[in-house]
């Protein structure tokens, strides 16, 4: 039995701490996801704790035969973080995406806002799936196969969308482009 089922099965029957376990696992991977989408810390923080509460409210509604864990709580968290732009119509503030703080070499401060917008700038130009596909892949290394159940299509057309993607960028903005979008994974 795969170890993420067997965490969930001990939660349902009564051992708490069980779920305490899948959200270490999974907290720095569903902090990073939503991090690259809303581009702000506390708004980041908090979707995030909303994600593993509606994830223990629902974890009877998981269903093993329609996925893996995993994928089903990258579902969760992006709906909310569609709900978070449904109900805000909030904007990325580019000055909080790179939490910087007055102690750092100024010249790091203005490389690192720079590469921030250039990077947004190579996402926006993007297709919403062909973003969240970047996204999974680039930032939370994620295999095609999880892409694909996250987004409701095939591995094939996941690893084509992540072609497109690519192919696209590079096109439009230069093989530099590609460069600072795979190396902002590194920060």
């Amino acid at each position: 039995m795969d170890e993420d089922l067997l965490l969930i099965k001990k939660y349902k029957s009564g051992q708490s701490d069980a779920f305490g376990l899948l959200y270490d696992r999974y907290f720095d991977k569903i902090y990073r996801y939503v991090y690259y989408k809303v581009l702000n810390k506390d708004t980041t923080e908090d979707l995030v704790s909303d994600i593993f509460f509606k994830a223990i409210q629902k974890i009877d509604t998981f269903d093993q035969t329609k996925g893996i864990f995993s994928s089903w709580l990258y579902n969760i968290a992006l709906n909310s973080i569609i709900d978070h732009y449904r109900s805000r119509k909030h904007h990325a503030d580019i000055e909080d995406a790179y939490d910087l703080s007055l102690d750092e070499r100024i010249e790091e401060k203005i490389d690192a806002k720079d590469n921030l917008q250039k990077v947004s700038e190579y996402l926006n130009y993007l297709s919403p799936k062909q973003r969240e596909i970047v996204i999974l892949r680039v930032w939370q290394e994620m295999p095609y196969k999880e892409i694909a159940e996250i987004i409701g299509g095939s591995e094939d057309s996941a690893k084509m969308a992540f072609s497109r993607a690519v192919k696209e960028i590079r096109l439009k903005f230069g093989s530099v482009a590609l460069f600072l979008l795979f190396m902002s994974n590194f920060r």
